[in-house]
């Protein structure tokens, strides 16, 4: 049985269509392709479009992700995280939770919940290539790439999408359509859906700096005027990656300054609790954004991860509130395929609303708020967010609340290993 919070009363008569799949997924980042692997384990026919050659493989893109407990489980459910931890993922064991010049620190430690870690960094192209790896094992699951959207229209009993793949014009017909294109979401666009966005007057500045001691699986999130600062711990202990928050006046001069400059410009921030910085890799920069979708879901149509929301990167929960979207919603179309309900029914795409929109929106306020809060500088304020640290490091139980939220871990929360019809394919072998 699915979770009650997922369950959906209906009394649709039972969903018999000739269609060319079930489900089709626009996108095959994270979120898409973890979507793509799950239903297809359990038997769902899905086709997987994505406007990418994956028949090229995933190549780096000096991207990584703050992957929470919850979602390195449900990769581990599907079979994913086996081939992860084999190319490389780094553990985080602890937090540490500063602000400004305070000497008060807030420590978060996963013996504090009984957990293997807090949440582990990942490349994006780790967790790329091994929910690649296992979508090519499943028969179900149709891959049209390079392939592009033209348009849809939704039917009474399905959805009729307008492809164009290598010169020429398809069209897919399918119960139900997902949209995991995105923050700047076509489907969306298309869809008429509305959109609140709004910007911090920042930027962040993606390195990975090499440094002269072990980072011993601790990250920092550092708090300072121009914004937050972390520290995150890469596989190799003398390596670690961080994203720096600057102000978007300062883009242009950090992102050029040469190598040793930057390390000297980074250095104050940074710290000297692992030594010396050594080197730094290629820079990266993205300007953070708050965006929340009015509504998930249209005629057969549903929207996961960044097509329905994108938060500041403080806390590290973008990616991983996508991956409890698919966990929420595979729930809910297995459901169906067990029932022989209509995987597009209004009653059933609802009920995915009703799952995810309240922890997106708390933790979208929590982000934005925190962002602000931390962000200046403002005796009151500077007050407030330092009694805040001082609670969050003297209530006992309060820290371990938080924790199990923001990793994905409270029972209230989807968890894929909760559907029992999931196959346990067994670890593959680590390419040579």
């Amino acid at each position: 049985m699915i979770p009650s919070h997922l369950s959906v009363s209906s009394t649709v008569s039972t969903y018999s269509v000739d269609l060319d799949c079930d489900v089709g997924i626009v996108g095959a980042g994270m979120v898409g392709s973890t979507l793509a692997v799950a239903l297809g384990q359990a038997g769902i026919r899905v086709a997987l479009i994505e406007s990418r050659d994956l028949g090229q493989g995933v190549g780096p893109d000096g991207r990584a992700s703050a992957l929470a407990l919850g979602t390195a489980r449900i990769l581990e459910r599907l079979g994913v995280w086996p081939l992860m931890q084999s190319w490389g993922v780094s553990p985080i064991h602890r937090i540490q939770v500063s602000d400004g010049e305070s000497p008060l620190v807030a420590q978060l430690r996963r013996e504090m919940i009984q957990a293997p870690a807090l949440g582990y960094i990942v490349e994006n192209q780790i967790t790329q290539k091994a929910l690649l790896q296992r979508i090519r094992e499943c028969p179900s699951v149709t891959v049209l790439s390079p392939a592009q959207v033209q348009g849809f229209s939704a039917r009474p009993d399905h959805m009729q999408v307008e492809l164009s793949q290598e010169g020429s014009r398809h069209t897919l017909r399918t119960a139900v359509l997902v949209g995991a294109d995105g923050a700047r979401s076509q489907l969306r666009e298309w869809a008429g859906i509305p959109v609140s966005r709004w910007g911090y007057g920042q930027v962040c500045i993606v390195s990975t700096l090499t440094h002269e001691l072990p980072h011993a699986q601790v990250a920092y999130e550092r708090f300072q005027p121009s914004g937050p600062f972390a520290i995150l711990p890469t596989p190799d202990p003398h390596r670690s990656c961080v994203v720096w928050t600057a102000r978007q006046s300062d883009r242009e001069r950090l992102m050029s300054l040469p190598e040793e400059e930057f390390l000297q410009a980074i250095q104050p921030s940074f710290g000297s609790q692992l030594g010396a910085l050594l080197a730094a890799s290629p820079r990266a920069c993205y300007e953070p954004q708050r965006s929340h979708a009015q509504t998930y879901i249209g005629s057969r149509l549903a929207l996961v991860g960044d097509a329905a929301h994108t938060t500041h990167p403080v806390g590290g929960q973008g990616v991983n509130l996508g991956m409890r979207d698919v966990a929420a919603l595979t729930a809910l179309l297995i459901e169906a395929k067990t029932t022989g309900r209509d995987p597009g029914a209004p009653a059933l795409l609802q009920a995915y609303e009703r799952c995810r929109r309240p922890e997106n929106e708390l933790v979208l306020f929590g982000t934005d708020t925190a962002n602000r809060l931390f962000s200046n500088r403002n005796g009151l304020l500077l007050i407030l967010r330092r009694l805040g640290l001082w609670s969050l490091d003297s209530l006992p139980l309060l820290k371990p609340a938080l924790m199990r939220q923001a990793m994905g871990i409270r029972p209230q929360q989807p968890q894929l290993q909760q559907l029992p019809s999931l196959s346990h394919p067994e670890p593959l072998p680590t390419p040579v």
